[in-house]
């Protein structure tokens, strides 16, 4: 009977854990967009932005920036 127990609690443990890693391992991603060039001090606020985001959170979140109202 305790085996039984040990086997199950490892087997909850291990199903919660699972998609807990995968999940852990693809980047946040955050689509920053403006209608300005990147050669302004908006664009370039916005590529600094991006450039401390990314090195803060060492690859956990990744900054796509958009100048010029590429996404609009």
């Amino acid at each position: 009977m305790l085996l039984i127990a040990r086997r199950l609690l490892l087997g909850t443990a291990l199903a919660f854990s699972l998609p807990m890693a995968a999940q852990a391992q693809s980047p946040i991603v955050i689509k920053f967009s403006h209608v300005v060039s990147p050669d302004t001090p908006k664009g370039k606020g916005a590529q600094r932005f991006k450039e401390l985001l990314e090195e803060r959170s060492k690859g956990r979140v990744k900054v796509e920036v958009y100048p010029n109202s590429q996404l609009y």
